[in-house]
Protein backbone atom coordinates (compact mmCIF):
# COMPACT_ATOMS: atom_id res chain seq x y z
CA UNK A 1 0.00 0.00 0.00
CA UNK A 2 1.29 3.41 -0.78
CA UNK A 3 1.50 6.66 1.20
CA UNK A 4 2.02 9.95 0.50
CA UNK A 5 4.59 10.55 3.06
CA UNK A 6 7.04 8.20 5.17
CA UNK A 7 7.68 8.57 9.16
CA UNK A 8 11.24 8.30 10.63
CA UNK A 9 12.17 8.53 14.31
CA UNK A 10 14.01 11.53 15.25
CA UNK A 11 17.21 11.73 16.50
CA UNK A 12 16.62 13.87 20.57
CA UNK A 13 18.88 16.54 19.29
CA UNK A 14 16.57 17.40 16.11
CA UNK A 15 15.41 20.99 15.82
CA UNK A 16 12.29 22.10 14.59
CA UNK A 17 13.45 23.36 11.33
CA UNK A 18 15.62 20.02 10.85
CA UNK A 19 11.95 18.11 10.93
CA UNK A 20 10.86 20.95 8.27
CA UNK A 21 13.45 20.67 6.24
CA UNK A 22 12.64 16.69 6.29
CA UNK A 23 8.88 17.12 5.49
CA UNK A 24 10.02 19.54 2.36
CA UNK A 25 13.07 17.46 0.57
CA UNK A 26 12.12 13.83 1.95
CA UNK A 27 8.28 13.85 2.53
CA UNK A 28 8.84 12.24 5.83
CA UNK A 29 7.36 12.89 9.17
CA UNK A 30 8.69 12.33 12.85
CA UNK A 31 7.34 9.63 14.80
CA UNK A 32 4.26 11.14 16.93
CA UNK A 33 4.74 10.52 20.60
CA UNK A 34 1.76 10.13 21.28
CA UNK A 35 -0.85 8.14 19.69
CA UNK A 36 -3.28 10.58 17.01
CA UNK A 37 -5.71 7.99 16.92
CA UNK A 38 -6.59 4.82 19.84
CA UNK A 39 -9.19 2.31 19.33
CA UNK A 40 -10.49 1.09 22.24
CA UNK A 41 -12.41 -2.52 23.54
CA UNK A 42 -15.14 -1.73 26.28
CA UNK A 43 -16.98 -4.87 25.28
CA UNK A 44 -15.38 -8.57 23.74
CA UNK A 45 -16.87 -10.18 21.70
CA UNK A 46 -19.36 -9.83 18.42
CA UNK A 47 -22.89 -11.39 17.27
CA UNK A 48 -21.83 -12.24 13.68
CA UNK A 49 -19.32 -14.68 12.00
CA UNK A 50 -18.05 -11.96 8.85
CA UNK A 51 -16.66 -14.34 6.48
CA UNK A 52 -13.28 -12.02 5.91
CA UNK A 53 -12.47 -11.81 9.72
CA UNK A 54 -11.09 -13.34 12.30
CA UNK A 55 -14.02 -13.57 14.97
CA UNK A 56 -14.42 -17.08 15.43
CA UNK A 57 -11.69 -18.51 13.78
CA UNK A 58 -8.35 -17.55 16.16
CA UNK A 59 -6.35 -20.27 17.80
CA UNK A 60 -6.39 -18.73 21.56
CA UNK A 61 -8.92 -17.81 23.45
CA UNK A 62 -9.58 -14.00 23.59
CA UNK A 63 -10.77 -11.71 26.73
CA UNK A 64 -14.31 -11.71 27.36
CA UNK A 65 -16.43 -9.12 29.91
CA UNK A 66 -16.60 -5.61 29.56
CA UNK A 67 -13.71 -2.34 31.04
CA UNK A 68 -13.88 -1.18 33.78
CA UNK A 69 -14.86 2.33 34.21
CA UNK A 70 -12.27 3.52 36.24
CA UNK A 71 -9.59 1.89 33.94
CA UNK A 72 -11.81 3.59 30.63
CA UNK A 73 -12.40 7.10 31.94
CA UNK A 74 -8.51 6.85 32.94
CA UNK A 75 -7.24 6.55 29.61
CA UNK A 76 -10.24 8.89 28.13
CA UNK A 77 -8.92 11.38 30.61
CA UNK A 78 -5.43 10.76 29.14
CA UNK A 79 -6.24 11.10 25.25
CA UNK A 80 -8.47 14.16 25.42
CA UNK A 81 -5.40 15.95 26.78
CA UNK A 82 -3.08 15.33 23.79
CA UNK A 83 -6.23 16.33 21.87
CA UNK A 84 -5.79 13.49 19.17
CA UNK A 85 -7.50 12.85 15.70
CA UNK A 86 -9.84 10.04 16.81
CA UNK A 87 -11.25 8.40 19.92
CA UNK A 88 -12.94 5.06 19.18
CA UNK A 89 -14.87 2.84 21.90
CA UNK A 90 -14.47 -0.39 19.93
CA UNK A 91 -12.08 -2.92 18.36
CA UNK A 92 -12.14 -6.12 17.05
CA UNK A 93 -15.96 -6.12 18.51
CA UNK A 94 -19.25 -5.08 17.98
CA UNK A 95 -19.26 -2.50 20.17
CA UNK A 96 -23.41 -2.07 20.29
CA UNK A 97 -23.16 -5.11 22.49
CA UNK A 98 -21.80 -3.27 25.29
CA UNK A 99 -25.46 -1.59 27.27
CA UNK A 100 -23.29 1.48 28.20
CA UNK A 101 -21.58 2.20 24.76
CA UNK A 102 -23.76 5.47 24.62
CA UNK A 103 -22.44 6.47 28.43
CA UNK A 104 -18.78 6.02 27.22
CA UNK A 105 -19.28 8.16 24.01
CA UNK A 106 -21.17 10.45 26.28
CA UNK A 107 -18.02 10.74 28.79
CA UNK A 108 -15.60 11.25 26.12
CA UNK A 109 -18.36 14.33 24.13
CA UNK A 110 -17.93 15.82 27.92
CA UNK A 111 -14.11 16.07 27.83
CA UNK A 112 -13.03 16.04 23.94
CA UNK A 113 -11.54 19.40 22.55
CA UNK A 114 -11.01 20.24 18.58
CA UNK A 115 -9.60 18.39 16.24
CA UNK A 116 -11.12 14.95 18.31
CA UNK A 117 -14.05 13.47 16.71
CA UNK A 118 -15.58 10.19 17.86
CA UNK A 119 -16.20 7.03 15.87
CA UNK A 120 -17.80 3.55 16.00
CA UNK A 121 -18.05 0.25 13.60
CA UNK A 122 -21.00 -1.56 14.13
CA UNK A 123 -22.72 -3.82 11.85
CA UNK A 124 -25.99 -2.42 12.92
CA UNK A 125 -27.77 -5.60 13.78
CA UNK A 126 -28.36 -3.96 17.22
CA UNK A 127 -29.37 -0.56 15.97
CA UNK A 128 -32.63 -0.50 18.17
CA UNK A 129 -35.13 2.20 18.35
CA UNK A 130 -33.56 2.80 22.07
CA UNK A 131 -29.98 2.31 20.83
CA UNK A 132 -30.04 4.74 18.23
CA UNK A 133 -32.34 7.42 20.44
CA UNK A 134 -29.15 7.11 22.85
CA UNK A 135 -26.13 7.20 19.83
CA UNK A 136 -28.05 10.33 18.75
CA UNK A 137 -27.89 11.62 22.13
CA UNK A 138 -24.62 11.07 23.12
CA UNK A 139 -22.18 13.29 21.00
CA UNK A 140 -21.14 10.72 18.67
CA UNK A 141 -19.59 12.41 15.46
CA UNK A 142 -19.45 9.06 13.15
CA UNK A 143 -21.23 6.10 13.11
CA UNK A 144 -20.00 3.72 10.12
CA UNK A 145 -22.14 0.68 9.32
CA UNK A 146 -20.53 -2.83 8.22
CA UNK A 147 -23.32 -3.67 5.51
CA UNK A 148 -21.64 -6.06 2.88
CA UNK A 149 -23.94 -5.80 0.14
CA UNK A 150 -27.59 -5.54 -0.28
CA UNK A 151 -28.54 -8.30 -1.85
CA UNK A 152 -29.55 -10.81 1.01
CA UNK A 153 -28.31 -14.06 -0.40
CA UNK A 154 -24.99 -12.40 -0.95
CA UNK A 155 -24.92 -10.64 2.49
CA UNK A 156 -25.72 -13.69 4.28
CA UNK A 157 -23.43 -15.54 3.26
CA UNK A 158 -20.99 -12.92 4.08
CA UNK A 159 -21.88 -11.74 7.50
CA UNK A 160 -23.03 -14.60 9.08
CA UNK A 161 -25.49 -14.79 11.50
CA UNK A 162 -27.47 -11.65 10.99
CA UNK A 163 -30.61 -10.50 8.69
CA UNK A 164 -29.95 -8.10 5.92
CA UNK A 165 -33.32 -7.00 6.34
CA UNK A 166 -33.61 -5.99 9.84
CA UNK A 167 -30.19 -4.22 9.23
CA UNK A 168 -31.45 -2.01 6.41
CA UNK A 169 -34.70 -1.18 8.88
CA UNK A 170 -32.18 -0.64 11.40
CA UNK A 171 -30.34 2.11 9.56
CA UNK A 172 -33.60 3.92 7.33
CA UNK A 173 -35.32 3.46 11.30
CA UNK A 174 -31.89 5.36 12.53
CA UNK A 175 -31.70 7.77 10.13
CA UNK A 176 -35.72 8.85 10.11
CA UNK A 177 -34.90 9.70 14.05
CA UNK A 178 -32.40 12.26 13.22
CA UNK A 179 -34.25 14.18 10.90
CA UNK A 180 -37.33 14.04 13.12
CA UNK A 181 -35.17 15.21 15.80
CA UNK A 182 -32.89 17.62 13.88
CA UNK A 183 -29.83 16.19 14.98
CA UNK A 184 -26.66 16.85 13.10
CA UNK A 185 -24.46 13.96 14.19
CA UNK A 186 -23.54 11.67 14.26
CA UNK A 187 -22.69 11.46 10.32
CA UNK A 188 -24.03 7.82 9.13
CA UNK A 189 -21.98 5.93 6.74
CA UNK A 190 -21.59 2.57 5.37
CA UNK A 191 -18.53 0.52 4.61
CA UNK A 192 -17.47 -2.95 3.48
CA UNK A 193 -14.93 -5.05 2.30
CA UNK A 194 -13.99 -5.62 -1.84
CA UNK A 195 -15.00 -9.07 -1.84
CA UNK A 196 -16.33 -11.66 -5.14
CA UNK A 197 -19.68 -11.62 -3.31
CA UNK A 198 -19.99 -7.91 -3.89
CA UNK A 199 -17.80 -6.96 -6.87
CA UNK A 200 -20.79 -7.63 -9.40
CA UNK A 201 -23.16 -5.02 -7.45
CA UNK A 202 -20.74 -2.06 -6.64
CA UNK A 203 -22.91 0.15 -8.59
CA UNK A 204 -26.03 -1.13 -7.52
CA UNK A 205 -24.97 -0.15 -4.08
CA UNK A 206 -23.98 2.99 -4.76
CA UNK A 207 -26.96 3.79 -5.75
CA UNK A 208 -28.90 2.39 -3.22
CA UNK A 209 -27.10 4.67 -0.27
CA UNK A 210 -27.02 7.69 -2.65
CA UNK A 211 -30.45 7.54 -2.20
CA UNK A 212 -30.79 7.82 1.30
CA UNK A 213 -27.93 10.48 1.72
CA UNK A 214 -25.23 7.86 2.67
CA UNK A 215 -21.81 7.65 1.80
CA UNK A 216 -20.68 4.51 1.29
CA UNK A 217 -16.33 3.15 1.39
CA UNK A 218 -15.56 0.11 -0.59
CA UNK A 219 -12.29 -1.03 1.16
CA UNK A 220 -9.51 -3.17 0.02
CA UNK A 221 -9.56 -6.62 1.95
CA UNK A 222 -6.92 -7.87 3.87
CA UNK A 223 -5.97 -11.25 5.71
CA UNK A 224 -5.89 -9.28 8.97
CA UNK A 225 -2.81 -11.25 9.40
CA UNK A 226 -4.28 -14.90 9.22
CA UNK A 227 -3.80 -16.49 6.64
CA UNK A 228 -6.90 -18.75 6.99
CA UNK A 229 -8.82 -15.44 5.27
CA UNK A 230 -6.88 -15.53 2.07
CA UNK A 231 -7.37 -19.10 1.56
CA UNK A 232 -11.21 -19.06 1.95
CA UNK A 233 -10.60 -17.15 -1.76
CA UNK A 234 -13.14 -14.70 -1.22
CA UNK A 235 -11.21 -11.84 -2.14
CA UNK A 236 -12.27 -9.67 -5.57
CA UNK A 237 -8.21 -8.70 -5.93
CA UNK A 238 -5.04 -10.41 -5.18
CA UNK A 239 -3.57 -9.88 -1.73
CA UNK A 240 -0.29 -8.86 -1.56
CA UNK A 241 2.20 -8.13 1.26
CA UNK A 242 2.28 -4.55 2.78
CA UNK A 243 4.98 -2.28 1.55
CA UNK A 244 3.93 0.16 3.92
CA UNK A 245 2.56 0.50 7.11
CA UNK A 246 1.45 3.55 9.48
CA UNK A 247 -0.66 1.99 12.28
CA UNK A 248 2.11 1.72 14.99
CA UNK A 249 3.02 5.23 14.07
CA UNK A 250 0.09 6.75 14.73
CA UNK A 251 -2.52 3.98 16.02
CA UNK A 252 -3.21 2.47 19.70
CA UNK A 253 -5.04 -0.56 20.03
CA UNK A 254 -6.62 -1.46 23.93
CA UNK A 255 -8.46 -4.50 24.47
CA UNK A 256 -11.13 -4.85 27.37
CA UNK A 257 -8.27 -5.99 30.08
CA UNK A 258 -6.16 -2.51 29.00
CA UNK A 259 -3.65 -3.78 26.72
CA UNK A 260 -1.52 -2.53 24.04
CA UNK A 261 -1.81 -4.54 21.04
CA UNK A 262 0.08 -4.43 18.12
CA UNK A 263 -2.43 -3.90 15.42
CA UNK A 264 -6.10 -4.29 15.28
CA UNK A 265 -4.98 -7.04 13.31
CA UNK A 266 -3.55 -9.27 16.02
CA UNK A 267 -6.12 -11.20 16.77
CA UNK A 268 -4.69 -13.68 18.21
CA UNK A 269 -3.13 -11.56 21.16
CA UNK A 270 0.30 -12.16 20.68
CA UNK A 271 2.02 -8.52 21.10
CA UNK A 272 1.53 -6.65 23.88
CA UNK A 273 3.02 -3.41 24.18
CA UNK A 274 1.75 -2.00 27.63
CA UNK A 275 -0.41 -2.41 30.39
CA UNK A 276 -2.14 0.84 30.56
CA UNK A 277 -3.59 -0.66 34.10
CA UNK A 278 -0.07 -0.20 35.38
CA UNK A 279 1.80 2.81 32.70
CA UNK A 280 0.06 5.62 31.36
CA UNK A 281 -0.33 5.34 27.89
CA UNK A 282 1.88 8.14 27.02
CA UNK A 283 4.73 6.00 28.92
CA UNK A 284 3.88 2.90 26.91
CA UNK A 285 3.43 4.78 23.58
CA UNK A 286 7.11 5.63 24.22
CA UNK A 287 8.60 2.66 25.51
CA UNK A 288 11.35 0.37 24.02
CA UNK A 289 9.31 -2.15 22.99
CA UNK A 290 7.04 0.35 20.76
CA UNK A 291 10.52 1.88 19.43
CA UNK A 292 11.70 -1.26 18.30
CA UNK A 293 9.16 -2.20 16.68
CA UNK A 294 8.60 0.95 14.55
CA UNK A 295 12.72 0.50 13.66
CA UNK A 296 12.05 -2.98 12.17
CA UNK A 297 8.94 -1.49 10.34
CA UNK A 298 11.08 1.55 9.11
CA UNK A 299 13.91 -0.82 8.19
CA UNK A 300 11.76 -3.38 6.60
CA UNK A 301 12.60 -6.02 9.28
CA UNK A 302 9.35 -7.47 9.39
CA UNK A 303 10.45 -11.22 10.53
CA UNK A 304 9.43 -12.89 13.27
CA UNK A 305 6.49 -9.74 13.75
CA UNK A 306 2.75 -10.54 13.02
CA UNK A 307 3.48 -7.59 10.21
CA UNK A 308 5.12 -10.38 8.62
CA UNK A 309 2.00 -12.30 7.63
CA UNK A 310 -0.38 -8.99 6.54
CA UNK A 311 -1.31 -8.96 3.05
CA UNK A 312 -4.17 -6.44 1.10
CA UNK A 313 -5.63 -6.21 -1.97
CA UNK A 314 -4.05 -3.03 -4.15
CA UNK A 315 -6.43 -0.09 -3.82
Amino acid sequence: MGHPFRYYIPEDNAGFMDKVWRFISKKELPAWSFPRVIQIQTVAGCNAFCIFCPHGKTKRPLPKGRMDWDLYRTIIDECVRHRMWRISPYLMNEPLLDPEIGERIRYISSKKRFPTYTKINTNASLLTEEVARDLLDSGLDVLTCSVHGIVKEKYEKTMVGLKLEKVLDNIDRFLELKAKLRKKKPELRVTMIRTKLIEPDVEKIREYWKRRGVRVSIRPMSNRANPQIADLGVSARPLEPFSWCVRPMEQAYVNVRGELLLCCNDWEQTTILGDLKTQSLEEAWNGDRYREIRRRLLDGRVQGLLCEKCTMQRE
